[in-house]
């Protein structure tokens, strides 16, 4: 049984917009073109009256997204300034006389605060795949 007959939603409006938009940015069609098929899109009341607005277009291929891997952003934004100011203060330490190891107290409480998040994402970020 043909859909042509069946009523189109504005979700269903909206995603030939989108790929007419998409057209339009890759040059297959004119400013003109892509404004007299909105009109006809946005006119539209049956499936069948939007299918031949796409008809001369490519398929549009569906992607995947892509697949995560290395290091999330966000690590890397949270600890990169962990890393910093703790080689900051060994060589502070260093150049200081090498006395007490104060620069523990610095890493190692930071350094467990930022371990907490970091693993909860990780293990949210396994489950989500």
């Amino acid at each position: 049984m043909s859909q042509d007959h069946v009523r189109a939603s504005d979700a269903d409006r909206e995603k030939i917009v989108d790929r007419l938009r998409q057209a339009m940015n890759e040059g297959r069609l004119s400013l003109p073109e892509f404004d007299e098929r909105l009109q006809q899109v946005y006119a539209a009341k049956t499936y069948g009256e939007l299918t031949p607005l796409l008809s001369d277009l490519p398929a549009q291929r569906e992607s995947r997204p892509a697949r995560a891997t290395g290091i999330p952003q966000w690590i890397t934004i949270m600890w990169t300034p962990w890393v910093f100011v703790n080689v900051l203060c060994v060589v502070i330490y260093l150049a200081t006389g090498a006395g007490y190891l104060w620069p523990f107290w610095v890493a190692v409480p930071w350094g467990l605060a930022l371990l907490i998040p970091t693993t909860i994402g990780m293990v949210t970020r396994k489950k989500s795949r």
